[in-house]
């Protein structure tokens, strides 16, 4: 039996990951909510094999990190800046709850809207 091809990652940037934001910012149900431009944010390319991605705010500035170790295809890179731009969202109106009520409403709206997995998201 021959050997299956492995897809080589892509190579994630801070620039690729910043395009992926200004896409999907574009979007629903993004376009609606008022998101910060992508220059706001500091986007950081991460070799963890623990951490998939992760949105916080340190010193008044968002930051988005993804792992290269984790994240490698289109539609993982879109999925997981959906999941941190809801995180930034939140945050930005106060509403923040990990992955409570409020983001778990949101995170639903995401998934339908783009076709999601939600057990995974």
């Amino acid at each position: 039996m021959e050997a299956v091809a492995r897809m080589k990652p892509l190579p994630l940037s801070p620039e690729l990951l910043a395009h992926a934001y200004d896409y999907l910012s574009c979007l629903p149900p993004f376009d609606k909510l008022n998101m910060p431009d992508s220059d706001e944010i500091k986007f950081r390319v991460i070799k963890s094999r623990k951490i998939f991605a992760r949105y916080f705010s340190e010193g008044g500035v968002h930051k988005i990190d993804f792992s290269s170790k984790l994240v490698g295809s289109h539609i993982i890179i879109l999925a997981t800046m959906c999941h941190e731009m809801a995180h930034l969202h939140l945050a930005e109106i106060d509403a923040c709850d990990e992955h409570g009520p409020t983001f778990s409403a949101l995170a639903d709206k995401i998934c339908t809207i783009h076709g999601f997995d939600r057990l995974t998201f």
